[in-house]
């Protein structure tokens, strides 16, 4: 479903770049709405709700980590690196992963982030640099220094439809 060409088109783009809406202010963090553009993910609270005057129109791109989560099927923690494999990553604190009934979820907590796992590598929005970058998982890991940090594995929601990259 994610193809390495197609995620490497990304780095170095801004949100701007991905929203036609208008939702791009630099002190946003932009994280699950980078995901969302990118697999074309709309539901829960979208960039273009958050838009002035739009609040109560459809359509845009979803922006919390946590409902994104949610949509994921066979979450898993990440315990070993390096990994192969493809999917949605997650990391945050390990007590941020909780059990909720019959899954599992992520609390809403402000040290959150989400990337886009192919291979050995994550695409994610890197809030600080206000652009896309691509990193090995060894490194995303420690996306918090200054916390313990625990990696969880999501497939890609059902109903996602990736961007593809058109070749010149």
């Amino acid at each position: 479903m994610l193809n390495k060409a197609n995620l490497d088109s990304l780095v170095g783009m801004t949100i701007a770049d991905f929203c036609p809406h208008g939702y791009a202010a630099a002190n946003v963090n932009h994280c699950a709405h980078f995901v969302s553009h990118v697999l074309n993910l709309s539901f829960g609270m979208t960039c273009n709700r958050l838009v002035a005057g739009r609040a109560n129109q459809a359509g845009g791109a979803n922006i919390r980590v946590q409902e994104v989560f949610d949509k994921c099927s066979n979450v898993r923690q990440l315990l070993q690196c390096p990994l192969v494999g493809e999917g949605l990553i997650f990391v945050s604190a390990p007590s941020n992963f909780v059990q909720a009934g019959n899954s599992m979820a992520l609390r809403n907590v402000p040290k959150k982030h989400i990337g886009l796992f192919l291979g050995n590598s994550v695409w994610h929005y890197s809030n600080s640099r206000d652009r896309v970058v691509r990193q090995a998982v060894e490194e995303f890991i420690n996306h918090y220094p200054k916390q313990a940090n625990a990696l969880w594995l999501g497939d890609i929601p059902a109903g996602a439809r990736p961007f593809q990259c058109v070749a010149n």
